[in-house]
């Protein structure tokens, strides 16, 4: 590999985590306001702003690189978002 190769792949996972850091900032947000709202946490509010936060990272954009960067970078960033969101979910059902 290289030193291209190395930069480029260190830029997409550094975007990556950037936009899954942005993920659970705003799940964390939604979350509080959610539950100072009044509202009842259940299963299906959960997995309802787990939604929301994924649909808000599907649509936003990456400038300055390729769209089929983009949308590696993209494909990647959501897989691995809804993975942690769940396990974080999960261990929140667990304590």
């Amino acid at each position: 590999m290289d030193d291209k190769q190395i930069l480029q792949n260190a830029t997409r996972s550094a975007a990556q985590a950037g936009m899954i850091t942005l993920v659970f900032e705003n799940f964390t947000a939604q979350l509080i306001k959610f539950i100072l709202s009044g509202n009842v946490l259940d299963d299906i509010s959960l997995m309802m702003l787990r939604d929301d936060c994924i649909r808000d990272l599907k649509n936003s954009t990456i400038t300055g690189i390729s769209l089929e960067e983009e949308a590696e970078i993209f494909k990647q960033a959501v897989e691995n978002a809804e993975k942690l969101l769940n396990a974080a979910i999960a261990r929140g059902r667990d304590i």
